[in-house]
């Protein structure tokens, strides 16, 4: 069990902010993969809410920039 999963399971939800972010696709120093694709970013926040065991998280953001995926196609088409 993470440590944070744990203290998330002794405080009030509703009283926490929960953030997290998406981005990087791998990371094989010192070369970062940026990874920002609708399909991705989807993936890593079903992760994110399976790991943290809760069911939404409140601050989703990007951590890195992709210059092959523009920023309208990752917000639009990873959740509408």
């Amino acid at each position: 069990m993470d440590h944070i999963e744990q203290a998330l399971k002794h405080l009030p939800r509703g009283k926490v902010q929960l953030a997290t972010k998406f981005g990087l696709g791998g990371l094989n120093f010192p070369i970062i993969q940026v990874k920002v694709t609708p399909e991705y970013v989807r993936s890593c926040c079903e992760a994110s809410l399976k790991r943290l065991d809760v069911e939404y998280i409140d601050l989703y953001y990007q951590h890195r920039v992709d210059q092959t995926v523009p920023i309208e196609e990752t917000v639009r088409d990873s959740f509408f």
